[in-house]
């Protein structure tokens, strides 16, 4: 049935190693399930009432938050992303479908669905898949967020409260979060283009609140960035220790290590 969650076993261990994401479509496909015969087979399908194009769309997003609050690390999520969806043109016609289970039997359905919605009068049939490689690496991942428990990440939070604490006694609260997301994503058409792609993603946030003379004020800070868990390090949290703190308040310099990190990482 359309839209029935299922957890294939690759969902508890589907990792790589950098290599393996080398091998691009090979890996992608191992990592999905498919193979290209049934990418052609679902391709068919949604071209089989008339439709001009069609292409398939596979992603795994795994994303994870850790919070902390009243000088604590106590909330933490998970949430996961599984499926492909199907898109069909014809005109001014588009037809979608999804499932999250990518058996064959469930993709067919998808395709037939996304075929009824968009129908025409073309006879296009798919040509050979042609892999469309990445010549440059946008996203060069040292440590993938896969390889890092929450218990490594719970003393990054906790440090970052204790220091913006320490730089001004006017400090009375800090709310930091920290999130990562971890993108698989395999594309496909009926024009013959397949593609993998992996992307990171983490981010950083924090909320400051002051006091002077009863007057009261917060500030906020959040950076993201496309980067693996090598992000985390003390010498992030040593950098803002060392900030001058007698002329901005902590999250001025929360706002300026950021910057200097973002320009080191640039040169």
């Amino acid at each position: 049935m359309l839209g029935t969650l299922a957890a294939p076993s690759l969902l508890g261990s589907c990792t790589g190693s950098e290599s393996d994401k080398a091998a691009g479509i090979s890996f992608a496909m191992n990592y999905f399930k498919v193979s290209e015969g049934d990418l052609r087979k679902v391709l068919a399908a949604a071209l089989e009432k008339g439709g001009d194009y069609a292409d398939l769309f596979f992603e795994h997003s795994y994303r994870n938050n850790v919070g902390l609050q009243d000088g604590a690390v106590n909330r933490a999520s998970s949430n996961i992303d599984f499926g492909m969806g199907v898109r069909v043109l014809s005109g001014d016609q588009t037809g979608y479908a999804y499932v999250e289970n990518v058996s064959l039997d469930e993709m067919l359905k998808a395709a037939r669905t996304a075929a009824r919605i968009a129908t025409g009068s073309a006879n296009t049939a798919p040509i050979n898949l042609t892999e469309e490689k990445h010549t440059n690496n946008f996203y060069s991942v040292q440590t993938p967020w896969d390889e890092i428990a929450i218990n490594d990440k719970m003393p990054f939070l906790q440090k970052l409260n204790d220091q913006i604490f320490a730089k001004d006694k006017r400090v009375t609260k800090v709310m930091a979060s920290l999130g990562d997301t971890t993108s698989h994503i395999l594309f496909c058409n009926s024009e013959g283009q397949i593609y993998y792609d992996y992307r990171p993603m983490s981010a950083l946030s924090a909320v400051c609140i002051m006091e002077d003379n009863g007057k009261i004020e917060n500030s906020y800070a959040a950076r993201a960035f496309r980067m693996g868990a090598e992000f985390l390090t003390d010498d992030l949290i040593d950098e803002l220790k060392n900030l001058d703190v007698l002329s901005i308040t902590p999250m001025d310099a929360l706002n300026t290590l950021f910057r200097l990190r973002e320009k080191a990482r640039r040169l």
